[in-house]
């Protein structure tokens, strides 16, 4: 069974001083990056990084990013999972579809860098109404 993951775009904090939006630079080399390099004894590390553990191979990434209202995210970009991570930081992606230039709203909230979608009635609705129309063609979702 495929597993739906939301993954945030920006590092060193959200849009804080320092903060850095890495999207292009991964898109470019085909991965995700969770971060936190050095820095893997960070609480929000080590909640995260099992996560990015249950990642495997066809399981899809939502690039997504909060609005300021924390009620509404914006998707930039969906990929594939290619290479599951071996590192505790990276997994390789192919970068299916790109929102960049006109990113889509979604009535949602999730506001860690990397949260599983889990299996409730509300996550299924949402992968299968909003998530499964932006794949498009040639990637089928599991109902």
């Amino acid at each position: 069974m495929r597993n739906y993951f939301m993954v945030g775009t920006i590092h060193g904090g959200w849009h804080g001083q320092g903060a850095r939006e890495m999207l292009d630079e991964w898109i470019d080399a085909n991965e995700w990056v969770l971060g936190w390099h050095d820095l893997e004894s960070d609480p929000s590390y080590q909640k995260q990084v099992p996560n990015l553990a249950l990642m495997d191979v066809g399981d899809v990434l939502i690039a997504k990013q909060m609005n300021n209202d924390f009620k509404t995210m914006l998707v930039k970009a969906i990929g594939v999972v290619t290479v599951p991570s071996t590192d505790g930081h990276r997994v390789g992606v192919n970068w299916i579809r790109d929102f960049r230039s006109s990113p889509v709203t979604l009535q949602t909230s999730y506001r860690q860098t990397l949260t599983k979608v889990s299996d409730t009635p509300k996550s299924r609705a949402l992968i299968r109404d909003h998530i499964g129309p932006l794949l498009g063609e040639g990637l089928r979702v599991a109902q």
